[in-house]
């Protein structure tokens, strides 16, 4: 209802500003003068309208969308939207975004799992800026290696988003398979970077499982830390933690998240 309601609402008052502004030449030029201003500026007003007119479409061709959306009718979204995706083939970016979302919200991992294939197949672009959220199968089952080809797949890809999330999840299942050299490696990449706080403690905390005392992953690791401690007290920490609960591999991770804050504040 507040969707209908603001849309109403918003075409009144740009109608209503349109005609003030349609009026304002007759009522301080007169008649005539209003004419010459109409002849040179008639094409604003051409623009104006098929602006208007072209956010009205957006809105009705997504009325059913939005409607499921306000009414939180997660069961009868994911119908309408695998309809569109599935059988119309209408692969639009922010279909897909929702239908993912809303199938992570109902725990529907095979849904996910089928959306990615069909993605990967048919509209690998918008992959890459999911990269992320069709992850979520695969580190709910803990795959290693299915995790590591996955990963390892969009790693210095450009277009790719959040790519630093997806460098320490691909170095997280370098771990996970034993190859702590390589892992090592890639980890002491990322911790060089500025990342988000929860991030950085999760390279560091991830990283001193494999640094050797001397060498500049040791190093590195220190240095994060005191940075941290020096900006983030423990509780801002766990601010920031709940902070990337959007981000469904905040949300995965969230013990090991729990665990790296305890070990970085274990003597405080």
């Amino acid at each position: 209802m507040k969707f209908k309601v603001i849309f109403i609402l918003f075409n009144i008052v740009v109608m209503f500003s349109f005609l003030i502004v349609a009026i304002m030449p007759f009522l301080m030029l007169g008649p005539e003068y209003s004419m010459v201003f109409f002849r040179e500026s008639w094409y604003f007003f051409l623009i104006f309208l098929f602006a208007i007119g072209s956010i009205d479409l957006y809105f009705f061709m997504n009325w059913r969308l939005f409607s499921l959306l306000e009414e939180e009718n997660w069961d009868e979204l994911i119908i309408f939207l695998s309809d569109r995706i599935f059988t119309r083939k209408r692969l639009y970016g922010y279909y897909v975004k929702i239908l993912a979302n809303t199938l992570l919200l109902k725990s529907d991992i095979e849904g996910i799992v089928r959306l990615e294939k069909l993605i990967r197949e048919e509209k690998p672009k918008i992959l890459k800026r999911m990269v992320l959220s069709f992850s979520v199968p695969l580190l709910i089952k803990g795959d290693a290696e299915k995790m590591e080809d996955y990963f390892g797949a969009f790693v210095g890809i450009k277009g790719v988003r959040q790519s630093d999330w997806i460098l320490f999840l691909y170095s997280f299942s370098l771990l996970l398979n034993g190859k702590k050299d390589e892992a090592a490696e890639s980890l002491l990449t990322l911790c060089g970077r500025k990342t988000i706080p929860i991030l950085r403690l999760l390279t560091v905390y991830s990283l001193s499982s494999v640094a050797v005392e001397g060498k500049e992953d040791f190093k590195c690791i220190g240095k994060t830390q005191q940075d941290l401690l020096s900006e983030f007290p423990k509780k801002k920490m766990e601010f920031e933690l709940e902070n990337v609960n959007d981000n469904v591999i905040a949300i995965v991770l969230n013990k090991f998240s729990k665990d790296a804050i305890e070990w970085l504040y274990k003597e405080q």
